[in-house]
């Protein structure tokens, strides 16, 4: 399958980059998607660049993420990162003022970005590339073993753990008759949903589930997911919880071996917190349609499951997708299988993703803030020349 579609990126301008003292600061950006990288001219000695630049690139999976750097050029030592930003390709319309974060994602960075973006897709191609494997980027860092992200997963896997000892506690409080109006009541709903429930009202149910968490959104019944970061809000796994500062031990007690297998473990429990934490996660965001298409397009999928589970007995569906797996495996040997569920779920972001989308919002407009308004108006006029 080719490119599902194609991204327009206009680069207009830089702002509010801090003067550095000793030295002219030299900017110059860096634009990345998926394996396409471009970098734009550098600006000698400006703190206010610009460059009203347009680039195309094609888009090979609608759940990719535009990557903006900005950076200062230096020619004696290594070019200094002053920001850079992450924006979902599902958040690429039209004219926006990015104020850059830090090289983690996570703190301020230094300066803003003004840049236009548009993207162009066939929705039918993207529903395919779903449920196919992600696309390897070669030209990512790989991963290294952080104690602080560590600590993080640890933080999000026990915030996880206590909803749902929370939820055990629930059910065991109906169970035990803690609340009798409340006990009786679920018992005659457990008895009726299990003596007429059909396997096709299951995702049915889901659907409906899906739906009334759109429609609360929508209505302002229910909290929508924001994409400017708001200073105050704190992540759920930091809420109603004390800070606690761990002493990090420095100490060489073993060979280089010893410690590069420690390392090398570590980055695997690592790995393995980020995955379990972000499985919860990545079911919240379908349900809070913090991804709208893939929501929607789960919603699809389940409207055809109900009718497929309506009209076709459960028996004959596991027949086919078993002797489905015959055929492929009989034709093709050496077949690499996937799970196209799996590879659905690799789209949706976990918390921390979803965190590096997330822009800053300035607390005060400043006098060289740009005028977004009339930046359009003049964008338009020039067009119409």
């Amino acid at each position: 399958m080719g490119n599902v579609g194609y991204l327009i990126v206009k680069l207009i301008r830089a702002t509010n980059i801090p003067n550095k003292g000793i030295g002219s600061v030299d900017p110059f950006v860096v634009i990345e998607i998926e394996n396409c990288r471009s970098v734009t001219p550098v600006r000698d000695n400006n703190l206010e660049p610009e460059w009203n630049l347009t680039y195309r690139f094609p888009v090979h999976d609608y759940h990719s993420t535009l990557y903006l750097s900005l950076w200062d050029e230096e020619d004696l030592v290594s070019n200094v990162l002053l920001g850079r930003i992450a924006i979902p390709l599902f958040n690429c319309n039209g004219l926006k003022r990015y104020i850059l974060k830090d090289a983690k994602l996570e703190g301020v960075g230094k300066g803003e970005l003004v840049v236009e973006t548009a993207i162009f897709y066939n929705p039918l191609r993207a529903a395919i590339r779903t449920f196919t494997p992600k696309e390897e980027i070669i030209l990512k860092e790989p991963t290294k073993f952080d104690i602080t992200l560590l600590q993080r997963d640890v933080k999000r896997i026990t915030a996880q753990v206590e909803m749902l000892q929370d939820a055990t506690e629930g059910l065991d409080n109906i169970i035990r008759w803690r609340s009798k109006p409340t006990s009786f009541v679920s018992m005659v709903m457990f008895v009726v949903i299990v003596y007429y429930i059909e396997i096709w009202m299951v995702p049915l149910a889901l659907g409906f589930t899906l739906l009334w968490s759109k429609l609360a959104q929508s209505l302002g019944m229910k909290r929508s997911e924001k994409w400017v970061k708001i200073s105050s809000i704190r992540p759920y796994y930091e809420q109603n919880r004390r800070r606690t500062n761990e002493s990090q031990s420095t100490g060489l007690t073993g060979k280089l071996d010893k410690m590069k297998q420690l390392f090398t473990t570590a980055e695997g429990i690592q790995a393995g917190l980020d995955a379990a934490a972000g499985f919860l996660e990545k079911i919240n965001h379908i349900g809070s349609w913090t991804c709208p298409f893939i929501s929607s397009l789960l919603l699809c999928l389940l409207g055809l499951a109900t009718v497929a589970l309506y009209f076709i007995d459960l028996r004959y569906i596991v027949i086919f997708w078993v002797l489905n797996k015959f055929r492929k495996f009989y034709f093709k040997p050496n077949l690499v299988d996937n799970n196209e569920m799996f590879d659905l779920f690799s789209r949706v972001p976990s918390y921390p993703e979803v965190e590096t989308y997330r822009q800053f919002r300035a607390n005060k407009q400043k006098q060289n803030d740009v005028d977004l308004t009339k930046l359009t108006e003049q964008l338009e006029s020039t067009k119409n020349k």
